[in-house]
């Protein structure tokens, strides 16, 4: 389904708008870039354009070519970098085999310092499971509604940890059609996996 801004941009379309900007564009695409740089690993403003153009040429970032493009890569910019700031709140679980050569700890020690928050090996390898059975499921539906514009802003933010308003903005939604766009996306859930997910 082709968005209000017409069709997603090939790659050819994708790298004429980047060859085509202007000096200016240039720079105050980088003063955009700057200003969403805080707390992510990026010190550079061009390494967070070049995460983004990356994710819009591996297809999980879509450009429409009737959407002005400097303002939507400031929003692509910002929802990047909003991800790249929960990846790095995420804590870092400890491995079984980083403990291996330290010598420091008894084994009946071992499993307290292997992660925060209590949580065992099990546990983490539990939560990689539920990880994986989740982006297969997500996946599966996006395969669904690859062309639902509109969805792919909602999956796009809800993957950044982004809250209602903000994905409206950047998807240039209305309220009633982010409410719709919801609902489609709820409807297609519940068609692939009636009853809900089975464990």
């Amino acid at each position: 389904m082709e968005s209000n801004y017409g069709a997603p941009a090939t790659l050819e379309q994708i790298e004429q708008a980047i060859v085509g900007l202007s000096d200016i564009e240039w720079i105050r695409l980088r003063k955009m870039a700057w200003g969403h740089l805080w707390g992510t690993r990026f010190e550079d403003p061009d390494e967070l354009i070049n995460e983004t153009i990356e994710r819009m040429i591996a297809g999980r970032r879509t450009w429409n070519i009737g959407m002005a493009f400097v303002p939507w890569m400031d929003s692509a910019m910002k929802s990047v970098a909003n991800n790249l700031r929960t990846l790095k709140r995420q804590p870092k679980v400890a491995l079984a085999g980083d403990l291996v050569d330290s010598g420091d700890d008894p084994p009946e020690e071992a499993l307290d310092i292997l992660s925060e928050d209590g949580e065992t090996p099990l546990d983490a390898l539990l939560t990689q499971e539920a990880r994986a059975m989740a982006e297969k499921d997500l996946a599966k539906i996006e395969g669904r509604l690859k062309d639902d514009q509109e969805v792919g802003w909602i999956l796009m933010g809800l993957e950044d940890g982004l809250g209602a308003s903000d994905i409206q903005a950047m998807g240039e939604m209305t309220k009633t059609q982010y409410e719709t766009a919801r609902k489609r996306l709820r409807r297609e859930r519940e068609r692939l996996f009636p009853g809900g997910r089975k464990s």
